[in-house]
């Protein structure tokens, strides 16, 4: 039976892509910060791990890690609504969290497979905007550095890590990102890669996006944006997979 680990396991999209894997017989572990996600998550088919990620060290993690010898781990941990009201915890959560379950997965000598969510637009600000962006993706760029700035460079920051510091690590990483998520009723279609922000997605279809790239692991290596749109998930992810996508080049760190 396969396995995988997830950090951040209460979130929405985590608990969506915890499901989907579990209806495809796969073993999954989930990290959780608090007990009263214990029982839903059970009923979902995942084991629990209570763990705080913001207070763990990199042993810890590896330890973890160690323990559950996962086929892959999903980083899916965020500050949330927490980050809103303390952006501080962003950088403890999505940015020195992220590098320290990096590190483990280093560390652990186990599985080097990762995919790690972040977020549209996560990138060096000081540099120009994305050539495929356009005058409408430019303002919701604006709007999303205004709203939660702290929370996208805690993001960018992140995959800048993941990215230049993995010669040393030698992780087969997968970047996914996301634009702004919608209420609407997920479709099993998006636009994945050079996505842009508009139209927004939905959760259980950036959870389907996560299950295509466990499945195709030509993935490894790419970071792609996921918006709404009308190619069918694995046909999209297909697409990556085989223009191997990198929307964070170096122009853009």
């Amino acid at each position: 039976m396969p396995s995988v680990l997830i950090f951040g396991g209460s979130g929405k999209v985590a608990k969506f892509i915890t499901a989907s894997l579990v209806k495809q017989d796969y073993k999954v572990y989930s990290v959780i910060r608090r007990e009263d996600h214990v029982p839903e998550l059970r009923e979902l088919g995942a084991t629990p791990i209570i763990q705080s990620l913001e207070d763990s060290t990199v042993a810890e993690l590896t330890a973890t890690i160690q323990t559950s010898t996962p086929d892959l781990v999903i980083f899916a941990a965020g500050a949330g609504l927490r980050g809103f009201e303390d952006p501080n915890l962003s950088i403890l959560v999505d940015r020195d969290t992220a590098i320290r379950v990096f590190d483990a997965m280093a560390e652990a000598n186990g599985t080097k497979r990762l995919i790690t969510i972040s977020t549209i637009d996560a990138r060096n600000r000081d540099k120009p905007s994305p050539t495929w962006y356009n005058e409408e993706d430019r303002k919701s760029s604006d709007k999303l550095w205004g709203a939660v700035p702290t929370y996208v460079k805690a993001k960018f920051e992140a995959d800048k890590d993941l990215v230049e510091q993995n010669s040393r690590r030698r992780l087969d990483y997968t970047i996914i990102r996301p634009t702004w998520y919608g209420d609407d009723e997920p479709t099993g279609k998006v636009k994945a890669g050079f996505a842009g922000f508009s139209p927004k997605v939905s959760r259980k279809d950036v959870a389907d996006v996560f299950v295509a790239c466990i499945e195709n692991p030509a993935t490894i290596g790419c970071v792609f944006e996921v918006s709404g749109g009308e190619v069918p998930i694995h046909e999209a992810v297909q697409r990556v997979a085989e223009d191997k996508v990198n929307t964070f080049g170096e122009m853009y760190r």
